[in-house]
């Protein structure tokens, strides 16, 4: 299929003082695609020449866009004006330090293609360290009831992952600016009260970048606290027992020590 017939995927990238070779090797995922309608929208934040020196070696491909503010926008805004930049059909998301798996948007655009009625799909993943060495992997149910009654516990799509409709942003979505974080799990609530639906992909589509402090950030109180406002704040009495579920469980996740979030996380992550 000719590029001009393909519909055309906006990548959305947040990023904030990545390591050069990092952001470059995340950057370079996004253009070696095999899926080549692309356009990519790198929202810079970072303070450190390197980085955006490392950013700015891409301003000569046409498919590239970098935008920058005199001050910091922080992520969630970034998504936002992102969601807004966008002009695909389609809108990825993509972090700074990650790498897309090179047929990651030939997957998910046939899979939007034939599924109309999903609105937003997401997908597998590695877990990688700093070196960019695969150390566990990631799973996530791909629908159905196993997906309902995992959304009630935990966030059901990676965000790193996934693809959605242009349609969600027509139609009003952005990310709840007032979170300090959660803003994904936010999104994917609302969604679903509306009567929206949402996928994974069997498929291995990224590798995610755990840095040494990452365990520590998931189990923060902050990190427990916000989580179980989201749930809260995203009861609605369409879809009682999913709100019940989802609710307790986030007043759940707020009273278990840190050790045995900890252990979870440590099994939920496999070989």
């Amino acid at each position: 299929m000719e590029v001009s017939n393909r519909p055309l995927v906006s990548v959305v990238m947040p990023a904030f003082n990545e390591r050069p070779d990092m952001i470059a090797d995340a950057i370079n995922s996004i253009l070696q695609q095999t899926y080549d309608n692309i356009e990519l929208h790198i929202f810079d934040d970072s303070t450190k020449d390197e980085t955006r020196t490392a950013i700015d070696n891409f301003a000569s491909d046409p498919r590239v866009n970098i935008h920058r503010s005199p001050e910091r926008v922080g992520f969630i805004k970034s998504l936002n004006r992102g969601l807004e930049a966008s002009s695909g059909k389609y809108i990825a998301r993509m972090d700074g330090d990650d790498f897309s798996h090179p047929d990651r948007f030939e997957k998910e655009v046939a899979f939007l293609e034939e599924n109309p009625d999903v609105m937003v799909v997401g997908g597998q993943m590695n877990i990688m360290d700093e070196n960019g060495q695969i150390t566990s992997s990631r799973s996530y149910p791909t629908g159905g009831l196993k997906f309902f009654f995992f959304s009630c516990a935990r966030n059901p799509l990676a965000h790193p992952t996934i693809m959605m409709r242009r349609d969600v942003v027509d139609e009003g979505y952005r990310y709840d600016e007032t979170l300090k974080m959660s803003e994904d799990l936010d999104f994917w609530l609302r969604l679903m009260n509306d009567g929206y639906k949402l996928a994974n992909l069997p498929d291995t589509l990224i590798n995610y970048r755990v840095m040494g402090n990452f365990l520590e950030k998931r189990s923060s109180d902050v990190q427990r606290e916000v989580m179980a406002q989201v749930r809260h704040k995203n009861f609605d009495k369409r879809h009682l027992v999913h709100s019940i579920l989802s609710d307790f469980s986030g007043w759940l996740f707020t009273h278990v020590s840190r050790d045995t979030i900890d252990k979870a996380y440590n099994r939920e992550n496999k070989r």
